[in-house]
């Protein structure tokens, strides 16, 4: 039977993540670089709130603040995504060596994602966010990065930790179960025990998992946007958040709606995560 939470959190999802893609060629948003005017008066100074005019009101500098939430998701999802995916390649990898040879892998690895985990992640990401742009004036060839590549990869180092501990645990777990006791009897080679034996059985925890992470990224960049580290345009919803929070008395759509927009695409993926964890009945993920 459906249930209504990952239902929502489902159609939330597909309905942003159409509009944010398609977001150039709907008649209905308009771009985030435009001033918004009524008649030939700039509405810049917040002097437009949520109406007809401009849905979710205009900001500081005029512009429409709901064409920004729009375009700021397709960044914020894109970062989000990213970081996910790279984290779960090289957390993913890495939590399968430890758990699958044990000894020495198993010491080196864990010793290097207890080292990232003991670090407080916003802190972390800060100093790594700063000292990228400290390198990239140094290195010429890392120009090419741009700054939400550099949003990206690091919080693709934060997942690592996490990622890596929970796959190591499945992954001990799963070495002694019989079908992988059996293959390596016949004399199957690691390579094939873990790629046809233990990893389709990562699957079912490791959705959970990247769904719940998805939801975690995507804060830690809000996070990271309202201590100042994050794109400029098209805004993320927590630049946005940043830019708009000190004039909350006199116009709160600006910061309300973009904070409206966080918090329901993050409660969003935990309800789905939450529902493909009970589907699964998933229980060593939470370790």
């Amino acid at each position: 039977m459906p249930k209504p939470g990952a239902t929502f959190g489902t159609l939330w999802l597909v309905v942003l993540a159409i509009m944010a893609l398609t977001a150039d060629h709907l008649p209905f948003v308009r771009s985030y670089a435009t001033t918004v005017k009524v008649g030939k008066k700039s509405m810049a100074n917040f002097k437009l709130g949520p109406g007809w005019t401009a849905w979710f009101g205009t900001d500081a500098a005029g512009k429409d603040v709901f064409a920004k939430c729009i375009y700021g998701a397709r960044v914020t999802l894109l970062i989000g995504v990213g970081a996910t995916v790279i984290g779960l390649v090289i957390g993913g990898l890495l939590g399968v060596m430890a758990g699958y040879y044990k000894g020495w892998a198993d010491r080196i690895i864990s010793t290097f994602t207890d080292s990232l985990l003991a670090l407080p992640p916003l802190v972390l990401a800060s100093v790594l966010v700063y000292r990228f742009d400290d390198l990239k004036e140094s290195v010429t060839w890392l120009g090419w990065v741009t700054r939400t590549w550099q949003i990206t990869l690091v919080l693709s180092v934060l997942a690592i930790g996490p990622l890596a501990r929970i796959v190591r645990a499945l992954t001990l777990s799963l070495s002694q179960r019989e079908f992988v006791l059996a293959a390596r009897s016949v004399g199957a080679k690691d390579w094939r025990i873990i790629f046809r034996e233990i990893l389709p059985n990562l699957v079912p925890a490791m959705m959970s998992v990247t769904f719940t992470g998805l939801a975690i990224l995507i804060a830690a960049e809000g996070g990271l946007a309202f201590l100042g580290f994050s794109v400029q345009a098209p805004s993320t919803w927590g630049k946005m958040i940043q830019a708009g929070y000190k004039k909350l008395d006199v116009a709160w759509w600006a910061t309300i709606f973009p904070s409206g927009m966080l918090f329901l695409t993050v409660l969003s993926f935990n309800l789905i995560g939450d529902r493909v964890a009970r589907r699964f009945d998933i229980r060593e993920a939470t370790l």
